[in-house]
């Protein structure tokens, strides 16, 4: 039955025109669930959008203005929650150890600590979310972060460190897995990739400044303060000061921005309709959160996710370790650091872009973990401090990739008001554990070689390229399935139509 057939179901009135129903959508400007998803627009899910004349221009400009204020914002403070989280690093050489007598298990402890509180309570938070208004939200989640930071400096013993250091990852959960499902929301779905490539990128623009400003806070003596409670204190205030900008700068939703005209609202919510993203009702739907904790492809992705974290949290957490291990001294070693971040900056930023450039996301991950193992092997085998600081040049610009983008790959390829939140959450909390066992294996006692951190990163980054392999041929599998043989709908209520996610058939995967 063709869709302006159909009947009225559930006693609701769907007689409305699109006209009609987008006049609702526009001018209704408060936090109340917005009636876009009518019956028709319901059977359009997924179906071929063209854009012509000036609807491109009008989605240009959209797109200028977000990228220009929220993912401007978002990159900021995500650059700065990079600061605050290698704090502890640059701390650790700066007379931390020394003052508060920790041995090599303390520092392990508190780094990994901090994991286990964002394990914790990713999920939670990403359902806050969704029951908040998101720019209160990611502000108060950035000034927490930023208030526990501060008090880091007012540690004396290992447990207040390792303490801290927890309540740290849980305040701070929900700002990462919050700012990427946000991001899946305001932009469609062919440029979610290349924003989250630039928004992880900014972790690394954090970490090159992070060095040489941990160095400069070093090199300052005072009988009254230590240079490690200064890296503390300046992390902290820097971020607190920004988040302070976000319930002015961020806006919630499209449908409810006051940045944009009528016109662009108009366009990019039939968009948003079309691919099933809207997420301006606040509504969590149960049989999305249970969609997405049994979906076997949401689990490759989180293995993916873990292994990348693993090896990529080498260079922030133990980058200065490395360096000064080679024979140079904290302060060196501390500055040198922005080299290495600057190479993960690199490679964030254009894991999107070789992407496209060999066909997709898949190919560029298996690109990017050849590349990283290729530079694990290269420093177990060196000999020479240079050979060994040149393999640490390489995993740091190659180990950051699958890191960035299998998170981006996974919300461009779902669906639905509530999977994609639920499904970044708990992606994001397994994956986080990956630098919980990167945090206890890179021991003092193996300076300068780091054998065992090197071989178990190696060997996370080949089960990585496993994955994602597997999820390639799942992926494509599934293409071909719905290609072959298309489910009929055509008896499923508009809401059961929504709830299908990117389970509908004609969703398609991007390989």
């Amino acid at each position: 039955m063709a869709s302006s057939d159909r009947q009225p179901r559930h006693g609701r009135n769907w007689s409305q025109s699109t006209d009609e129903r987008q006049t609702l959508l526009i001018h209704n400007n408060t936090m109340d669930p917005i009636p876009v998803a009518a019956e028709n627009d319901a059977y359009e899910i997924n179906k071929p959008l063209e854009l012509v004349g000036k609807d491109k221009d009008v989605l240009a400009s959209y797109v200028r203005k977000c990228d220009r204020r929220l993912l401007a914002y978002l990159c900021v403070g995500y650059g700065l929650d990079s600061i605050n989280k290698m704090a502890l690093s640059y701390a650790k050489v700066a007379g931390l150890t020394k003052d508060l007598g920790l041995s090599g298990t303390d520092i392990s402890v508190a780094l990994g600590a901090y994991y286990l509180g964002s394990f914790f309570f990713q999920l939670p938070s990403n359902l806050m979310l969704k029951r908040t208004r998101p720019r209160w939200w990611l502000s108060a989640a950035m000034l927490a972060w930023s208030t526990v930071t501060m008090c880091m400096a007012l540690s004396k013993k290992p447990r207040d460190l390792a303490g801290l250091r927890f309540l740290f990852g849980a305040v701070q959960a929900g700002y990462l897995t919050g700012s990427l499902y946000y991001i899946s929301y305001w932009y469609p779905r062919d440029l979610v990739r290349r924003r989250t490539g630039w928004f992880f990128a900014s972790s690394g623009v954090g970490g090159i400044i992070v060095g040489p400003l941990c160095s400069g806070l070093s090199a300052i003596h005072s009988p009254h303060i230590a240079s490690w409670q200064l890296i503390f204190l300046v992390a902290g205030a820097c971020s607190a000061l920004w988040s302070m900008l976000g319930p002015r700068v961020l806006q919630d939703f499209p449908d409810t921005a006051t940045f944009i005209t009528d016109e662009e609202r108009a366009l990019v919510t039939r968009i948003m309709v079309r691919q099933n993203t809207v997420a301006s009702s606040q509504s969590v739907r149960l049989r999305q959160v249970v969609m997405a904790m049994a979906d076997h492809k949401v689990w490759l992705w989180t293995i993916i996710d873990f292994c990348a974290n693993g090896a990529t949290q080498v260079n922030g957490m133990f980058g200065p370790t490395i360096i000064a291990s080679q024979g140079f001294s904290p302060v060196a070693a501390q500055a040198m650091t922005s080299l290495t971040n600057l190479m993960a900056t690199t490679g964030m930023a254009s894991i999107a872009y070789v992407a496209r450039l060999v066909g997709g996301s898949a190919r560029a991950l298996w690109i990017s973990n050849a590349i990283t193992a290729l530079g694990f092997i290269l420093a177990l085998a060196s000999q020479s401090n240079a050979a060994r600081m040149v393999a640490l040049f390489l995993f740091s610009f190659a180990s950051p990739q699958p890191a960035a983008h299998a998170p981006a790959w996974m919300l461009a390829n779902l669906q639905g008001n509530t999977k994609p939140a639920m499904a970044a959450a708990f992606s994001s909390a397994v994956g986080g554990l990956g630098p919980l066992a990167t945090a206890f294996v890179y021991r003092d006692k193996d300076s300068p070689t780091f054998r065992l951190g090197h071989s178990v990163c190696l060997s996370m980054t080949v089960a990585a390229a496993i994955a994602t392999l597997v999820l390639y041929v799942v992926l494509r599998r599934e293409n071909a399935k719905r290609d072959r043989s298309p489910a009929d709908i055509s008896d499923l209520t508009p809401e059961q139509v929504l709830d299908l996610a990117d389970n509908h058939p004609d969703f398609r995967y991007k390989l």
